[in-house]
Formats: structure tokens, C-alpha cells, sequence
């Protein structure tokens, strides 16, 4: 049985992340990363919409949104690792009212952001004004203007997650693919050897993972499984406090795609922002290169909380739900055509929206990113790192610092988040 000073389970961008500064403040640590797919980043990280910002309503998460797109941009720009890393901003299309809200002021105070008027955004081809028909039968809200996110854009989650996978298959991290965990098994601190142990009396630990390929033995596990968390915590009798939603991605192919792509609001870009719609929070995402862009929403109502193992997009779902908002907007979208399609699921904390980071015993969980994990890996890496050592202050890249029990349950202090797209 193959033992471990630190097994983490899941490959993804935040067991990476979280596998990374664990190595790099202890070179000596002997760690395994485990997961059930053939490679890294095969889950819900590459089926993100892939894009970063900084623009939260809640001020830890403009923290740790901020320190991990630092470190990225430190990446691309410093170390020439191309993350396929745009800075493109992020398009809050809004209504009068959306536009005067507290935190659209806050962001603009801060430097974050400004306003882009109405007749720019006509420019690129909206239509801000719907039909009264349109707007009464699709709940639909005129476009008085934008809210432009300056430190926020596109990435590649593959290639930061090749990064971290590179550098630590430099150390003695050893990766085990196609495995799956099947059981989080408590065991006696103390063994004495009675069958039916461990009792409720004795200390106990988790020690022994059991997988599809055998038994691992760990001093500490560290779960980052994103929304399978929850069956893994469930076998161990802890709460993982998240639930997962599916999530869809379409690709929308066409000239008038091709044709939106080119409008950039940013200097030294050549893409159009990512784009939320004002209506139902309707996001679109360029893709660089090509004639396409992706359509995605966060829908709630009538969306079940589950964890599909293999989730399936609903072609239906664009064609009756989403389609008639974006014609409503971009009329000239009616010559597009859906050309792919994929879904994955977000990973909800249903209390605020923000990732947990907390330890249950020698058992240390990384879940609940509620849609974005990509943009924050980073320092939510660092964190684990911090849980681990036990520090009560973690340092992030950026120099700033967050209190580390504040990520976890019981000291929890995280504002809900309004922000969530």
C-alpha cells in the first residue's frame, strides 16, 4: 500500500494549485494527486467558460480573484508561458438602475472599471432598445449603458493547469491517473486489533483511501473534487457544504460572430470583452481566431441540484431559452448556427457563493468555487497551503493578505456574494 505525507484528490486547476505551494514551502512533503480521469483537467475545469475578473461584490473575493489574475499575468507576461491569457475586460451591458448601483460605483472608485454609453455599444451592433412585444414577452431590460471591467478577460485553463502539472512533475509528486476514489475510510489512531473498530470512543483519522486501483495510505488527504465532493465526504460522514448544478456551453458559429469579435473596448486588443447580457445573466465569451463565440447561463429555477457523472447539453435548452434573448439583442445572430456544445456543472456554496477552504481532522476540503474557480485557483492553492501549515494568515501573490480560517465553516467570514454570472 503506496503511503503518502499528503494525498490530493483531484487533478483539476485547484488540486494542482493546491499541490504546487504545498511543494514549493515543503520540498520534502511526499505527495500523490489522484483522479479519476486520464489526465489533469479533464473535469469541470475544461468545460468553464474560461474567463477571469475581478469585479465582486464581496471584497475577499476581489481579493483572491485579483492575486491569482496577478500571478497568471506574471506567467504570460514575465515568465513568456503563454496562458492564452487575454485582457479583453469583462461587458456588463445594464439598464439605468443596474448602472446605478452601489457596487457599480464602488468598482469605479476603486479603478476597476467605467462606463461605456449607449451609442458605443449600438457601434458593435446591439440593439438597446427591444420591441415593447419583445421586451413584455421575454422579461427583456433596455441597454442605457455598460459597466467595462479593466482586469478581466479570457484564459486557457489547460495551460496554467500544464504549468502547475510540469513543476511538480519536476519534484517527486507522483500522479495517478484513471483511479478513482471510492471511500474515505476512518481508522483508529490506536490500534486494538477488536473486530468492528474504529469505536465511537476511539480517536480516529483518516488514513486509507480505497480506489479502483488499490489502497492509499495518506497522513493528510486533501480533497479538491470539485462538485464529487460531496460523495466523497458523504462516505466519511462530513458535510461538504456545497451542491452542484449542471451547467451549458454553446458554440455559436456564423459571420455576424465573426463580425462582433473585432469591436474591442480595450487598448492593445483585438477581441471583443466577455459579455453579460442585461437580461436572465446571459453570458458570451469570444473564442480568439476563429468565427465563433460561446453562449452559457447560470439558470436556477427548474434546474435540479445533481451530479451528473458525464452531464449532456440540451440543444433544446439554446433553441427555446436562450436564442430569442440574444436575437432580441443582436437581431443579426439569426444566421448563426450552434456548431458544439458541451456541459459541466458549478460547484455551489448555497449560503454565499464563495469558496470553502476548512479542515475536518486531518482531512483538508477545497470545494464550493460557485463558477469561479479558475479565476481564484491560485489563492485558493495558497490557502490550502496555509490550512496545512497552519497558519493563521496566508500571503498571497500579490503581497495582500487574507485571514485563512476566514475561507473555512466555523470562524466563516465571507459577505454573500451578488456577483455570480
Amino acid at each position: 500500500m503506496p503511503e503518502f505525507d499528503v494525498v490530493i484528490i483531484g487533478a483539476g486547476i485547484t488540486g494542482l494549485a493546491a499541490g504546487y505551494h504545498l511543494k514549493h514551502e515543503k520540498p520534502g512533503l511526499k505527495i500523490a494527486i489522484i483522479d479519476k480521469n486520464r489526465s489533469f483537467a479533464q473535469g469541470n475545469t475544461a468545460k468553464s467558460a474560461a474567463g477571469y475578473r475581478d469585479l465582486f461584490t464581496s471584497r475577499i473575493n476581489r481579493k483572491i480573484s485579483g492575486s491569482s489574475i496577478a500571478f497568471y499575468k506574471h506567467l504570460q507576461q514575465d515568465l513568456k508561458i503563454d496562458l492564452g491569457m487575454h485582457l479583453n475586460g469583462y461587458l456588463f451591458l445594464m439598464d439605468s438602475r443596474r448602472l446605478d448601483q452601489d457596487a457599480v460605483r464602488t468598482f469605479i472608485s476603486e479603478g476597476r472599471a467605467e462606463i461605456v454609453g449607449e451609442g458605443s455599444l449600438k457601434d458593435m451592433g446591439y440593439v438597446t432598445r427591444p420591441s415593447s412585444d419583445e421586451k413584455h414577452l421575454l422579461n427583456l431590460s433596455d441597454i442605457d449603458g455598460a459597466l467595462l471591467g479593466y482586469n478581466c478577460g479570457i484564459i486557457e485553463p489547460d495551460r496554467i493547469c500544464s504549468y502547475y502539472e510540469k513543476e511538480l512533475r519536476k519534484t517527486d509528486v507522483s500522479f495517478f491517473y484513471n483511479t478513482e476514489v471510492k471511500n474515505l475510510k476512518f481508522e483508529p489512531q490506536t490500534r486494538m486489533n477488536y473486530p468492528g473498530e474504529p469505536f465511537l470512543w476511539q480517536n480516529m483519522e483518516m488514513r486509507n483511501l480505497e480506489t479502483s486501483t488499490g489502497s492509499f495510505r495518506a497522513e493528510t488527504t486533501i480533497v479538491c473534487a470539485d462538485i464529487w465532493t460531496t460523495a466523497l465526504l458523504n462516505s466519511a460522514g462530513i458535510d461538504s457544504h456545497v451542491r452542484g448544478k449542471k451547467r451549458q456551453v454553446f458554440r455559436i458559429t456564423g459571420e455576424p460572430a465573426s463580425a462582433l469579435m473585432s469591436h474591442a473596448l480595450r487598448p492593445d486588443q483585438e477581441v471583443m470583452p466577455f459579455t453579460i447580457f442585461p437580461s436572465h445573466g446571459i453570458v458570451m465569451r469570444p473564442e480568439p481566431g476563429s468565427s465563433s463565440v460561446w453562449i452559457s447561463v447560470a439558470d436556477d429555477y427548474n434546474r435540479p441540484f445533481e451530479e451528473e457523472e458525464d452531464p449532456k447539453p440540451e440543444p433544446e435548452f439554446y433553441e427555446n431559452s436562450l436564442f430569442p434573448v440574444i436575437r432580441s439583442y443582436l437581431p443579426q445572430f439569426s444566421s448563426c448556427r450552434v456548431s458544439s456544445m458541451w456541459a459541466g456543472h458549478y460547484s455551489y456554496n448555497t449560503i454565499d457563493k464563495t469558496h470553502y477552504v476548512f479542515r475536518e481532522g486531518n482531512i483538508i476540503v477545497a470545494t464550493g468555487s460557485s463558477g469561479s474557480g479558475i479565476m481564484k485557483a491560485d489563492a485558493i492553492g495558497r490557502i490550502v497551503s496555509s490550512l496545512y501549515a497552519d497558519r493563521k494568515i496566508t500571503r498571497l501573490y500579490d503581497g495582500s493578505f487574507v485571514k485563512t480560517s476566514d475561507m473555512g465553516v466555523e470562524n466563516r467570514k465571507v459577505p454573500p456574494e451578488h456577483m455570480v454570472i
